[in-house]
């Protein structure tokens, strides 16, 4: 169990089953990554911010978020950090995947230096996962890596993509197909942010922690799939429990590879498809959403390799569709074809073959190669997919 840091008093002794945290305390834990990062999880924490800010000394703080976050929840925080910091600097960026291209990048990068960012400086990302890997890579790059904090303001951000160290853009011919590893000198992680996000993002970012507990912890798993029930989606979707829930899932994982690349590639668990498939619907769809599809096909996959049982692959269904809701209808001008010539260009493929995440039963992933990738016939992928739309597309 993680051993966790109090920040200005103790909560309740065991947070893992805590279901409350108290306003205005947090916990603070690490990463667990090769370069790990603080992480300050609680309910309107802000002062936490500030607090740790005063730690730092720098010349600049750039806080960089999106429209419509910023109007909710960033206004009234850039404010304080202005009042506190007068060298404080407000840029507004696009949200979600329209941020992730080059062009944006350089746009960011070229303003900055307009402003007369330093090597002392330090970036806030304030914001989705967009701006946060938008913000994160531009740190990365000005004069070879400078300071950033991050502040995700989704379930997602919040429970699995700070979780790591990864920043990137995509490219023409897939998702996150350039980018770098650069940690934050902490992440804030107010579950304050989360009470105006829309209930199907909310959704996508729970999909993430399902997929920890089909990965690695059956236990979780069980625990995600009699507590999800969709007909009480205010308690799931607003319960801070839950999304801490989710970051222990997924930090019992780093802790067991802080570098993501051996028993860490786990978490690619319907990525591959998932992927794709986000790629071809440019931004139409969520991540998670994404994801939910990838994990389904995944399992059908592992099915037909002769891993999964039929019984097990209906658990994902089950929890996906019946437990969280998500039932909507496989996109219908996405093909088989097309989603193999887009996991072909996936930026995690090892060569020209496929290869997969795939489980050997709930909370198990196969490991045949030693690599937990699995390859797999073009043939036999081609024949999981086309039966997979047939079913799932809308008749």
């Amino acid at each position: 169990m993680q051993n966790y840091a109090y920040i200005e008093s103790n909560l309740e002794s065991n947070i893992y089953f805590n279901n409350n945290l108290v306003p205005g305390r947090g916990i603070e834990f690490s990463t667990e990554l090769d370069v790990p990062s603080p992480y300050y999880f609680g309910y309107k924490i802000e002062n936490i911010l500030l607090k740790n800010l005063e730690k730092f000394e720098f010349d600049k703080l750039f806080f960089l978020t999106e429209e419509s976050v910023f109007k909710i929840y960033g206004e009234s925080l850039y404010k304080k950090i202005k009042n506190k910091f007068p060298n404080t600097f407000l840029n507004i960026l696009l949200a979600g995947e329209q941020n992730k291209y080059f062009k944006n990048l350089e746009e960011l990068c070229e303003l900055l230096i307009e402003q007369n960012i330093s090597k002392k400086s330090i970036l806030i990302g304030f914001g989705g996962g967009g701006v946060g890997n938008l913000v994160g890579l531009t740190a990365g790059l000005i004069y070879r890596g400078i300071r950033f904090i991050e502040i995700p303001t989704t379930f997602t951000g919040q429970t699995d993509s700070t979780l790591s160290n990864k920043q990137a853009v995509n490219g023409k011919r897939g998702k996150n197909h350039f980018g770098l590893y650069h940690s934050p000198i902490f992440i804030i992680g107010d579950t304050y942010y989360l009470h105006t996000e829309p209930k199907n993002a909310r959704r996508a970012g729970i999909i993430e922690g399902i997929k920890n507990g089909l990965i690695s912890d059956k236990c979780f798993f069980e625990y995600l799939y009699e507590n999800l029930a969709f007909y009480n989606a205010e308690n799931a979707f607003k319960n801070n429990d839950l999304a801490l829930k989710i970051i222990q899932s997924k930090l019992e994982i780093l802790r067991k590879d802080p570098s993501e690349k051996h028993y860490g590639i786990i978490l690619e668990y319907g990525h591959t498809f998932g992927h794709a498939l986000e790629w071809l619907m440019k931004g139409k769809i969520l991540h998670g959403d994404a994801v939910s599809f990838g994990m389904r096909i995944a399992a059908e996959l592992s099915n037909e390799i002769g891993l999964l049982s039929k019984e097990e692959v209906n658990l994902h269904y089950d929890i996906i569709e019946n437990k969280l809701g998500y039932k909507d209808p496989f996109p219908a001008e996405i093909s088989s074809d097309m989603l193999i010539e887009a996991m072909i260009n996936d930026n995690k493929k090892t060569g020209r073959e496929l290869r997969f995440v795939l489980l050997e039963k709930i909370g198990k992933c196969y490991n045949p190669e030693g690599d937990y990738l699995v390859t797999v016939d073009l043939n036999i992928v081609k024949k999981v997919l086309d039966n997979y739309i047939l079913k799932n597309k809308i008749q």
